[in-house]
């Protein structure tokens, strides 16, 4: 087994090197599209502002809360369709993966994680049709390693990280006058 370590951690440094690729592809779309987002909304915001002020008279402040409300809306939308975004992406490239000669050697390192994890007698499911990956399963435990799971582990992970980022500070908050 101990042969097989450097071969074990070469798979696992390009799958992470991989999905780190993808997931900084991904993070870098969301940044664009999250700062553009936060740019429109506040210039709705300075626009409902300022008619929100004409209208302040006979109108109350209705509008701008209203305007307000629309702003915040758009930015959740655009950051919904930027995860939706970088989920198809990456859930392509992972399926993509299966075409690449490495392929095997990264079933090979999901296999022996689960049988680590599972213990040897585990039912190992090796590259399932439309997912990839493999499933393993002992008793009433199971691992999915399918290549959507973990496109989504990763995605969670980014999505995580990101909010602290600049991007989400740059949303406007909710103001009254």
């Amino acid at each position: 087994m101990t042969e097989l370590e450097p071969i074990r951690r070469s798979l696992v440094s390009m799958a992470s090197s991989s999905a780190g690729a993808m997931v900084a592809q991904a993070q870098a779309d969301a940044t664009a599209t999250l700062a553009a987002a936060a740019q429109a909304a506040a210039r709705i915001i300075d626009t409902a502002r300022a008619e929100g002020r004409r209208a302040a008279e006979s109108r109350g402040l209705n509008q701008l809360v209203v305007a307000e409300r629309a702003a915040r809306s758009a930015v959740l939308e655009a950051q919904d369709a930027v995860e939706a975004e970088a989920r198809a992406r990456a859930l392509e490239a992972a399926l993509s993966f299966r075409d690449d000669p490495n392929y095997s050697r990264l079933l090979d390192t999901l296999e022996a994680n689960a049988r680590r994890r599972l213990g040897g007698s585990a039912t190992i499911d090796r590259d399932p049709p439309e997912v990839g990956g493999i499933r393993a399963r002992l008793a009433r435990r199971s691992l999915d390693y399918t290549l959507p799971a973990l496109v989504e582990q990763m995605l969670q992970t980014a999505l995580v990280e990101r909010q602290g980022s600049p991007a989400m500070a740059a949303i406007p908050a909710k103001t009254t006058t």
